[in-house]
Formats: structure tokens, C-alpha cells, sequence
């Protein structure tokens, strides 16, 4: 069977890749080569895409796919970049690119040095398992960046939503801003749940009050500026509620600063922009630095 699109090869069989793998083949691009340090890792890989050689040995690729997609951890990408270099003559004609939201794609320098063409191509979502990253790519925003960033955002309309050329410096400010919305998002509110467990409120009373919440914080904060999606203490200048609810973090340090430094957050952000606050909230910024 011969495909009008051409062929892929994928080398690190991680969630992300494997995800996109299978849109690439639903797409309508062949499935060529899958690459893993270990057999578990291809044996996911051939369980969601049927490619037609796997190995454990990069030394086994031929250089035959028209895409080459590296989907490994950061600190390995310019070293699986390399061995491919060295294990293939010529790559004329090859688009490689890698999956890290952080990286550029200078670390694929090694190929490109071998004829390739390269960028760097990144599914802003949360991949926690291959099912969710299956389900949830073709609504994903891609970020797009290198010398095939255009070829790029033509390949978002075939498996996502929308392909965003970025420059390095605005990639590298998108993943620290992810991290921060996804990641530490997710453990707050695993902190949250944990609290509430100890005073007695199970995790299942816990969601039904405060979910929806935090679902309308998260609408609001995009759909609105900070002054009119700011609510509570802050805003009204509640401090005595405000030292209570430290108060009642006494037994959590952590947590205890964390609050503090976003309120002290919160308050730097709503003068930036109004102009100040109540004198005597800000008199008790002093308090929040523990």
C-alpha cells in the first residue's frame, strides 16, 4: 500500500508519541518504523498503530519515512538525534521533528546536517495516559517552530485544531505557563481534596461543592481581567478573615506560604492595574512574607 502522504517513523513510544502516532495513521500517513529503548514500549506502540518494523536498535532504521518524530524526554532528544545521524547517510527530503513543548529544534541539528528538515511540534494538553491523548489530540492547539513550521501548521489541520508558529523565547514562556496552569493546578487540587479529607469531608462531597468553583475560576480568569474575576478577602479588604485562614494553615507550612505569596501576588497584580488597593490590606503585606 503506498500513501500520497508519505510515511513516518516514530522513535520514543512516551504517550505523546504514540497519540500522535495514531492521528498520523488515521490521517492517512503510513506507519514505517517505531523505535523504544524497551520491548514494553513498542509492544504499546504496535498495540494503538500497526507499523510495519519496530526495534530496540536505532541502528535498524533505514531512512525510508518522509516524517521522522522524536518523542523522548528532553535530555534525550539531541542524543537520539545523534545516533539517528549516525546510523543514516543521507536524509533528503526528510521533515524530523521532536514533541518537547520547551525545546527548540536546534537540537536536531545532528540531522539537519544530513539533509533533514526540522522543527519542533508540541499538543498543548495534558497526556497523563494514550487513551486521553487519542481522545483529546484532534481539540488540541499545537505549537509550531523551525524551518518547516508552516509545513507544520498544514499537518495541525489533518490531526488537531490549530497550528501557532512561535519563536524560541515565546515557546519557552508557553511551557513554564503551562506547567503552572496544568501541573501545578492538579496538585493544588490534590492538596485541596487531602484537607479536606482530614476535617472529615470526603473526597466525593468535597468535588460536588468544589469543583464547579474551581471550573468557574478558570472560565473567569480568561474570559476577564483581573479585577473583575478577583473575589473574597483580597477584594474586600477582609484582612481579619484573611489572618484566620492563616491561622488555620498553621499546621501546613507549605501551604500556609503559598497562600501568602498568592495574595501577595494577587494584591501586586490588582495595583498594577487599579491602582491600589485598601491602605490597610496592603499594610498587612507584610505579614504574608513567612
Amino acid at each position: 500500500m503506498i500513501s500520497e502522504k508519505g510515511s513516518f517513523s516514530l522513535f520514543g513510544a512516551s504517550k505523546v508519541g504514540i497519540a500522535l502516532a495514531y492521528h498520523f495513521h488515521r490521517a492517512g500517513y503510513l506507519p514505517e518504523f517505531v523505535w523504544n529503548r524497551s520491548e514494553e514500549g513498542l509492544n504499546k506502540a504496535l498495540r494503538w498503530v500497526p507499523f510495519k518494523y519496530e526495534s530496540t536498535s536505532i541502528k535498524d532504521f533505514q531512512g525510508k519515512s518522509n516524517w521522522i518524530i522524536i518523542s523522548v524526554s528532553d535530555d534525550a532528544i539531541e542524543s537520539i538525534a545523534q545516533k539517528l545521524a549516525d546510523s543514516v547517510d543521507n536524509l533528503n527530503n526528510v521533515n524530523a521533528f521532536h514533541t518537547s513543548g520547551f525545546l527548540c529544534s536546534e537540537v536536531l541539528n545532528p540531522l539537519k546536517e544530513k539533509g533533514c528538515r526540522t522543527g519542533s511540534f508540541h499538543p498543548v494538553l495534558s497526556v497523563p495516559d494514550i487513551k486521553t491523548g487519542i481522545r483529546e489530540m484532534p481539540s488540541a492547539v499545537f505549537t509550531c517552530e523551525g524551518e518547516i513550521d508552516k509545513e507544520l501548521v498544514k499537518l495541525v489541520e489533518k490531526i488537531g485544531r490549530k497550528g501557532v508558529i512561535l519563536t524560541l523565547e515565546q515557546k519557552e514562556f508557553v511551557h513554564v505557563s503551562s506547567v503552572f496552569l496544568s501541573n501545578y493546578s492538579v496538585s493544588l487540587i490534590a492538596v485541596v481534596k487531602e484537607l479536606c479529607e482530614k476535617k472529615g469531608l470526603s473526597e466525593d462531597k468535597a468535588t460536588m461543592i468544589l469543583k464547579g468553583l474551581s471550573e468557574q475560576a478558570v472560565e473567569n480568569g480568561w474570559s476577564k481581567p483581573l479585577s473583575g474575576a478577583l473575589t473574597g478577602p483580597i477584594v474586600r479588604g477582609d484582612v481579619k478573615t484573611i489572618e484566620k485562614h492563616l491561622e488555620l494553615l498553621d499546621e501546613y507550612p507549605e501551604l500556609k506560604k503559598l497562600y501568602a505569596d498568592f495574595g501577595i501576588l494577587a494584591l501586586n497584580l490588582i495595583e498594577l492595574k487599579n491602582g491600589g488597593i485598601k491602605k490597610l490590606f496592603i499594610e498587612k503585606k507584610k505579614e504574608f512574607s513567612l
